[in-house]
């Protein structure tokens, strides 16, 4: 159960932690083995499992008084319904269209108070927008994948076909990927690197990072109670952020100084979404991976590096857009509109690629 008291305790307990098995190693594998699992044992400790049995609302805007108002208003049309009366009837009518109003002013202001309060306003919305026009969530998966003509009805042979159908997708993308240039494996990758760049650059350094950086990154990660197998969401990382970030500073740079990527960092639970089409065909489902939180923290810190060494060296072409800081779609379309005004106007053929 996660709620403000046990992610309180959560921080609590950390707080009490001084680290020595994680300060005293060398090796980068235990000294994040020994971090993941001290953090493992103290979320167990504090997120308890809680059987929750019927605590759904589907309403929770009804209030006792609209409540008791409902109950009224079946009264009023059983009274009206049995009798002749006109007054009875208007004044049903009547009775209506102002329980109505209260009922609107009611979901109005149950849904704003749920809006303001989120830390995810624009999720929030498309929950209430979903909850309002009964686009509620379901499973996934409703109905037997079919992949060659097999049908698996258990999990576990489901997941491995799922598993099986995603690694080849790769492989024939990467297959795919070394024919368009000419190579048939990774040393033929290799000299095709070597041809295209036949100037040596200087070489990456990898600079330590800091207790700052490391700080400014995990306040910039939303704030999910999505978490991957780790089971430590965002939420309660940026929470217990204060508290971690001495360990997590000095496992980030043996990593930086080691070239070792810790194995328990490389895990991701990949999840099939499906997205149109059959739900019978699994060439219809995409995978989505949820990384650990620690994942997202240094690989930000490499990109920030490797980054800086692609622009100091001027690798990339000025004209790829994509993927790059202070640049996106909109410059690329622009700078293709005005390269073929300008061609049209001199009247020269127009020759340019954006990347």
């Amino acid at each position: 159960m996660v709620d403000n008291n046990t992610v309180r305790h959560f921080v609590h307990l950390l707080s009490y932690e001084n680290w020595k098995n994680v300060f005293l190693e060398e090796n980068v594998n235990i000294i994040f083995n020994n971090f993941i699992n001290t953090c493992l044992r103290l979320l167990h400790a504090s997120f308890p499992f809680v059987r929750l049995r019927n605590l759904q609302n589907s309403k929770p805007w009804l209030t006792k008084g609209i409540k008791i108002s409902c109950l009224n208003k079946r009264r009023l049309y059983l009274n009206y319904r049995n009798s002749n009366n006109p007054n009875l009837k208007k004044h049903y009518k009547k009775y209506c269209q102002i329980l109505s109003k209260v009922i609107m002013a009611a979901k109005r202001l149950h849904y704003s108070k749920l809006i303001s309060q989120s830390a995810n306003k624009q999720k929030s919305m498309w929950n209430i927008i979903k909850t309002i026009t009964n686009n509620k969530k379901t499973s996934n998966i409703t109905t037997p994948i079919s992949s060659n003509d097999e049908s698996p009805t258990n999990p576990s042979d489901l997941v491995n076909v799922f598993n099986t159908y995603f690694i080849s997708v790769a492989d024939n993308l990467l297959t795919k990927n070394f024919s368009e240039m000419g190579t048939t494996n990774n040393d033929d990758l290799m000299t095709y690197l070597r041809q295209n760049f036949k100037y040596c650059h200087s070489q990456i350094k990898l600079k330590n990072t800091t207790t700052y950086e490391i700080s400014k990154i995990i306040n910039s990660l939303k704030t999910k109670s999505s978490h991957g197998y780790d089971e430590i969401s965002d939420k309660n990382l940026k929470a217990s952020a204060s508290f971690i970030l001495s360990p997590l500073t000095h496992i980030f740079n043996k990593i930086l100084s080691s070239g070792i990527f810790p194995d328990r960092l490389k895990y991701s639970e990949v999840q099939p979404l499906f997205k149109k089409g059959k739900k019978t065909e699994i060439s219809n489902y995409r995978p989505i991976s949820l990384l650990p939180s620690f994942s997202k923290i240094i690989e930000k810190i490499i990109y920030k590096r490797l980054n800086c060494c692609l622009l100091e060296n001027n690798i990339l072409a000025n004209e790829q857009f994509g993927f790059r800081e202070n640049s996106d779609t909109d410059m690329a379309t622009h700078e293709l509109l005005n390269n073929i005004q300008l061609s049209l106007d001199k009247k020269k053929a127009c020759r340019w690629n954006i990347l």
